[in-house]
């Protein structure tokens, strides 16, 4: 498939998803071209934001916390099918109309400009607003589905401590990556022709029957300018693209390249690189490669990357910087898809590599996707089902099966098969999850430090996948799916990630974890008294969130204290509305088990064999008397209606009901007279 070909396909494929689905072309473009960028590990999980002003115009954004990286993306849309130009004015517009955007939400104009329902443009004033002291690096991405030259990208630079960075996505980049990720295009490097060099080696003599090894050292600049030219497309075998290139990790290598770049080479560990086959020269008896044929980084991207990201920067000179290569010939009988893991598994980076970087090949994710690609969402009507959701087990999956359809009609039942609206990855499956066991303050911490959390835990504990399992987690999909639309219905202008974890946690929370799941999972929906329980909990999170015991903290940060968490779930709620959907014993094997000592076990017999009664009495007796806290007054009600329903307190429950107990004795609570107990 050449290019205009994919075009043409590109262009067909936006207008069946948009056929299919509600949204519009203009987003289902910016998406599409989103999960392309997605796939080659350079941001996180953009999220659609519409504004378009005079001047003014954003189409998603994305906010790394961990890098303290902005992303801002707007959308060149060229509407007829087939290979168009795009004008490097209508390029120049994009990239000042972005700029601009971010200019006026930092100052705080922009918020004066943008109507109260439009939730996101909300969102991204605030987190603008919030970390615009910590803010290093703002990246302007213009996508177009047409054909723009890169001689307008504007150059980056670095003002009042912030870098910002230029990236534009033509139809033409799309269709590189796809051509590389497909397997379509293999990169070839030809030393001498394209870079007038040719790369001194060693050659390890019969180290093995699998693989043949050479030992090379790269000039900085030239391996700066390869990866200029192929991006991602170096690195698609290397297991740690995902973890994005954190601003952390690449500082200590700038500043060595900056500061010290005639010790680079002492200092880095060097990459580890996989080839097809190598051509090599011999003179004066030493070995020159001069071409390198399906050249892939597997360890290395790190050092590639940041080599490429300072070579930007006008100051920089490289002309001293050398990095080690060890290549790998992989010998044509040997299967590549074994011998790549384990080469990147163990080979030394800047970063360590822990097995938990490897997930997306253990039996807990694969099993899942068997399940993904074999249950069908039930139908109410008591017609065919015609669609099953889509477990996304490896980056840029759902793109990579699309792209094998290769007839429009073979397309367009994919889509109907795995609608892109029932696409959840490991990032969201870890969201789900850790929300549903009252985790919020860890989802609050940002897809990838959550996700690892996540991963940690199932390490701890392995969990089986079973049909039942599978069909709650998309139970549980479906609820924090619910949620989000719940809450963005609100227009309560940010935290929107925040409140929708924290409602599911209260939920899981409130019901004890007894939720009727499979009833989810059969209905494909929530039941209308779940809905009201939602629009009832949204206003008691969302004031909870907004006031942080500590005057003058930062939201963000707050949501991801257990303290937040702890203090809301203490709050008097009572979801009697969910009484009839609660099942009497839940064997979800996801809940993360908790053992008790015997000591502790005692403990909380013994403070919840205290009858109700005395609880509320506390309560009341409080009030009247303006003694404790709000929270405290609210929790020893919370504590009497938990018994009351013949339910255990848990050990911090008991904590906190134990301190309430000995604080109201102290100010002069009389347990007989004032329970009403003679």
């Amino acid at each position: 498939m050449n290019l205009k070909e994919f075009a043409i396909d590109f262009t067909e494929n936006i207008l069946i998803s948009t056929e299919i689905g509600e949204s519009s072309q203009e987003d289902e473009i910016t998406s599409d071209i989103i999960e392309y960028i997605k796939d080659t590990g350079d941001v996180i999980e953009p999220e659609l934001c519409h504004f378009k002003q005079r001047g003014l115009k954003i189409n998603a954004f994305d906010y790394d916390q961990e890098g303290n990286t902005l992303d801002l993306f707007i959308t060149v849309v060229k509407p007829s099918i087939g290979l168009q130009n795009v004008s490097d004015n209508d390029i120049s517009e994009a990239y000042e109309k972005l700029k601009k955007l971010f200019l006026e939400a930092i100052s705080g104009k922009l918020i004066q400009k943008v109507d109260e329902s439009n939730e996101m443009a909300y969102e991204l004033i605030q987190i603008i607003q919030d970390s615009k002291e910590t803010l290093e690096h703002v990246r302007f991405f213009v996508l177009t589905n047409g054909l723009a030259s890169p001689d307008n990208i504007p150059n980056n630079y670095v003002e009042n401590e912030i870098t910002y960075d230029y990236y534009l996505w033509d139809i033409g980049r799309v269709y590189q990556h796809y051509t590389i990720k497909s397997g379509k295009q293999k990169i070839e490097i030809d030393f001498s022709t394209d870079y007038n060099h040719r790369l001194k080696c060693l050659k390890m003599e019969d180290v093995s029957d699998k693989v043949d090894v050479y030992i090379a050292i790269v000039p900085g600049s030239i391996l700066a300018n390869i990866y200029s030219n192929y991006q991602q497309g170096l690195l698609e075998k290397n297991v740690r693209t995902f973890l994005q290139f954190k601003a952390k990790v690449n500082r200590g290598i700038k500043k060595s390249i900056m500061e010290e770049p005639d010790m680079f080479f002492a200092y880095n560990n060097g990459i580890s690189t996989t080839a097809d086959s190598v051509e090599i020269d011999y003179e004066d008896n030493t070995l020159y490669i001069t071409k390198i044929n399906n050249w892939q980084i597997v360890n290395g991207g790190q050092t590639t990357a940041s080599l490429y990201s300072t070579s930007l920067d006008k100051n920089t000179d490289l002309s001293k910087v050398f990095v080690q290569m060890k290549l790998s010939v992989i010998k044509q009988e040997v299967p590549v898809e074994l011998i790549i893991p384990s080469i990147s598994r163990y080979a030394n980076s800047q970063t360590a590599i822990k097995d938990s970087d490897f997930s997306s090949n253990d039996p807990y994710h694969v099993h899942l996707e068997i399940f993904s690609r074999q249950e069908w969402i039930p139908t109410n009507t008591g017609g065919k089902a015609t669609s099953k959701w889509f477990y996304e087990r490896t980056r840029g999956q759902y793109l990579d099966e699309q792209s094998q359809k290769l007839a429009a009609s073979d397309l367009r039942r994919f889509k109907i098969e795995y609608p892109k609206n029932k696409k959840f990855s490991k990032t969201d499956l870890a969201k789900y999850e850790l929300s549903w066991q009252q985790r919020p303050y860890d989802v609050s911490k940002g897809a990838e430090n959550n996700y690892r959390i996540f991963e940690s835990e199932l390490k701890k504990r392995p969990v089986e996948v079973t049909k039942d399992y599978y069909h709650r987690i998309i139970a549980k999909a479906i609820l924090f799916n619910e949620i989000d639309k719940q809450v963005l219905k609100k227009q309560l202008g940010g935290y929107k990630a925040n409140m929708v974890s924290y409602i599911m946690a209260m939920i899981s929370y409130k019901t004890n974890r007894k939720l009727d799941l499979d009833k989810i999972w059969d209905n494909q929906t929530l039941s209308e008294n779940l809905y009201q329980v939602i629009d009832e909990l949204i206003p008691i999170v969302w004031e909870h969130i907004n006031n942080p015991l500590k005057q003058g903290m930062n939201i963000g940060e707050w949501c991801k204290k257990i303290e937040c968490w702890n203090s809301l779930s203490d709050k008097f709620y009572v979801i009697e509305k969910l009484k009839d959907e609660l099942i009497a014993n839940s064997d979800d094997r996801s809940e993360v088990s908790v053992e008790y000592s015997d000591a502790e076990k005692k403990f909380i017999e013994d403070i919840s064999n205290i009858p109700p009664i005395t609880w509320f009495s506390i309560s009341k007796w409080a009030k009247e008397n303006s003694l404790l806290s709000p929270l405290e007054r609210k929790a020893a009600y919370n504590f009497g209606a938990i018994l009351n329903r013949n339910q255990q307190l848990s050990f911090k429950q008991a904590k906190f009901a134990s301190k309430i107990l000995k604080q109201s004795n102290e100010l002069g609570f009389n347990m007989l007279t004032d329970s009403g107990i003679q």
